[in-house]
């Protein structure tokens, strides 16, 4: 089954000069998928929670050492 995350954003919040279009597109590279803006400018957005056996199976992982 399918999972998902959500996260809202009250676009009404944003700093003066932020274009809540560079916002969302920034979101989008993310992972974020844009459900709705519902009224009183809130965006909702959503991305799928990727489970341990669909990470392991799309790429090895990968020892890394600190340094």
């Amino acid at each position: 089954m399918t999972q998902w995350e959500y996260l809202k954003i009250d676009l009404n919040e944003l700093p003066p000069r932020t274009d809540e279009i560079d916002l969302l597109n920034d979101a989008g590279a993310r992972g974020w998928e844009l459900v709705c803006i519902a009224p009183k400018n809130t965006a909702y957005l959503r991305r799928q929670v990727a489970t341990q056996a669909a990470q392991s199976s799309r790429s090895p992982r990968r020892k890394t050492t600190p340094g």
